[in-house]
């Protein structure tokens, strides 16, 4: 009789899940509404680019329109400094874009040359087949940078205007947008959403400009050292060291990983010990004083997320996608580092008190 008693017992602690016909349509529903997002992003995501990387851009130039402010009405200043930041990047890019697509030309017949000499040489250089990967590179970058960025941006011009129009628009009334937005929230969560967007914003800005000018200096220093070692495609190699310093700790050791095999594979070993320790000098710099300086203004940052969100960014939308999606992970991270502090704030309070 125990034993039976037992069993029922048992028996009586079954559960059994059911679905319900309103949770079957609730989950038929969501499915429904993921798919139909899904199928709006696809179609939309380009536009969905355009709408980040002018907030982002407005964002960052923002503290100038603030500053001319000061002499000039609201919507004459923005005018001003959206002209002349437009101005300053097409100048830049005109002047550039004659040496990189030359530069690239220099590329495409000494990388091939560096890469069968270091099989010559090394061992484990033809162990991994250096050479087919590198003129696969090279052929892969001629045709993003000169067959398929040049005609894009060609065909893409009206994008620029709509693009031009719509920084406009944030520049003058984003934060009318942003208080129109919080204002949708109660009190108690209206402060808060204020506090950490602000935070974030005010974070991610002053990590990226550093970034930025960062970025600058160290592909002119590698640009510049290359060009008195008088290796092939100096403005080349100077860019992509410099587009890879927005990856923390390991950025300009990867982007000068070109300008090491050009100076291993074409000149003698002293011309490579030269670039080497140039890029170790510099990321030793960035590790050292400048990470110390800054990521306890801003936001501590290592190379996992830039590393995945630039490649997501890369396969979507290209190199411009990739640096507008590091910026605004950047963003997105200051402002959660933000909500971080203000949740452990509260629990101080609350301990104290």
């Amino acid at each position: 009789m125990a034993d039976d008693g037992t069993r029922r017992a048992a028996t009586s602690r079954i559960w059994r899940a059911g679905l319900t016909p309103e949770s079957a349509a609730l989950l038929v529903g969501a499915v429904v509404v993921a798919l139909f997002l899904r199928n709006v992003f696809v179609e939309a995501h380009r536009t969905v680019g355009w709408v980040v990387a002018c907030a982002i851009v407005a964002l960052l130039i923002d503290p100038l329109v603030d500053f001319v402010d000061r002499v000039l009405p609201r919507w004459l200043s923005v005018i001003v400094v959206l002209l002349a930041v437009l101005s300053v990047v097409a100048a830049v890019t005109v002047g550039l874009a004659t040496d990189v697509l030359d530069s690239l030309d220099e590329l495409k017949e000494s990388a091939p040359e560096a890469a069968a000499r270091l099989e010559e040489n090394y061992q484990w250089a033809a162990d991994i087949g250096i050479g087919d990967r590198v003129q696969s590179f090279v052929d892969e970058l001629d045709d993003r940078v000169r067959q398929g960025a040049v005609s894009q941006a060609a065909e893409t011009a009206p994008t620029y205007v709509v693009t031009g129009i719509l920084m406009l628009f944030l520049l003058a009334f984003g934060r009318r947008y942003f208080d129109g937005f919080v204002r949708q929230f109660s009190e108690e969560r209206r402060h808060v959403i204020r506090e950490v967007a602000t935070a974030g914003a005010l974070r991610g800005r002053r990590y990226l400009l550093v970034a930025i000018a960062l970025s600058i200096v160290n592909g002119v220093v590698v640009g510049t050292v290359c060009w008195a070692l008088d290796l092939p495609a100096a403005a080349s190699l100077g860019i992509v060291v410099g587009m890879f310093t927005i990856l923390p700790v390991i950025g300009v050791l990867v982007g000068g990983v070109p300008a090491l095999l050009l100076a291993f594979g074409l000149e003698p070993w002293q011309t490579g010990a030269v670039v080497a320790l140039t890029l170790l000098a510099l990321q030793a710099f960035e590790a050292f004083v400048v990470r110390q300086r800054v990521d306890a203004r801003t936001v501590r940052l290592g190379p996992t997320v830039p590393i995945i969100v630039g490649l997501l960014g890369f396969e979507l939308y290209g190199i411009g996608g990739a640096i507008y999606g590091i910026a605004l992970a950047v963003i997105v991270l200051a402002g959660s580092d933000a909500f971080g502090r203000m949740r452990g704030d509260d629990l101080d309070v609350a301990v104290s008190e």
